[in-house]
């Protein structure tokens, strides 16, 4: 197996048309395609900086050229998801004419869509690539052969990979920048290169307050993690004997 991973602008599609338009992240976590029809059936998680962003991009979805269908089934404050049906794209046909398939969700933002492919062999992606770089604007951001023990690990453990992008996902905006410039500057090495104080200093709040965040920012992560490898844990272990087995 041979996994691709490219972003490409696809003047065909309507997420792609969207997220250029306006200030929104749609991301695809669902999706069919339907032989019989030659529509796609996406459930689409959209997301934006705030109420107002997200309403127009909703609305220029909704109304855009090539969807066939639209139901919005969750709103909420800057996120919302959708139902949407559209008419199948030339990039689609072309993976899979040859052999190829979407293994990860894909994402849509600033007009640019981020695809993660699967083929068989190799020859099989690179003609794939060919055909889409006639048609499309792309980069190629990876490839990899799934023989790669790293790579093959992510889909082994796509439940412990989940887990732990939950948890990175539960920080909110000041938690990732505290934790980020955390690191960065050396908070975490031995011996710190930051101190409280000076990590306050430098994110314009208090060493409590800064001390807090990076409390709050640690439990959600660690306890991702720590779910994670019970997951990976459990998947290591000898499968129980049963009953009659020797030994």
């Amino acid at each position: 197996m041979h996994r691709v991973t490219l972003d490409t602008r696809l003047d065909d599609c309507p997420l792609g048309r969207v997220t250029a338009a306006h200030d929104v992240t749609l991301t695809t976590p669902y999706w069919n395609l339907s032989p019989e029809t030659g529509q796609c059936d996406l459930w689409v998680e959209a997301s934006s900086p705030g109420r107002s962003q997200l309403e127009a991009g909703i609305r220029a979805l909704r109304d855009a050229d090539g969807v066939r269908r639209f139901e919005l089934k969750w709103k909420r404050g800057s996120h919302a998801t959708a139902h949407v049906v559209l008419e199948e794209t030339v990039a689609i046909e072309t993976v899979m004419a040859n052999g190829g398939a979407v293994i990860a969700p894909f994402r849509d933002r600033d007009g640019w869509e981020r695809w993660h492919l699967g083929f068989a062999e190799p020859d099989a992606a690179a003609a794939t690539l060919d055909s889409l770089d006639r048609r499309y604007e792309l980069t190629v951001v990876e490839q990899t052969p799934l023989t790669d023990s790293g790579a093959a690990a992510v889909f082994r453990n796509f439940h412990e990979a989940a887990t732990l992008l939950d948890g990175c996902e539960r920080l909110t905006e000041t938690e990732a920048r505290v934790l980020r410039t955390a690191v960065e500057h050396g908070y975490y090495e031995t011996p710190r290169g930051e101190s409280l104080a000076s990590l306050g200093d430098r994110c314009g709040v208090s060493d409590v307050a800064i001390s807090k965040t990076l409390r709050r920012a640690e439990r959600k992560l660690l306890g991702a993690a720590v779910s994670a490898l019970a997951g990976l844990d459990a998947d290591s272990d000898p499968p129980a004997a049963r009953p009659g087995d020797g030994g």
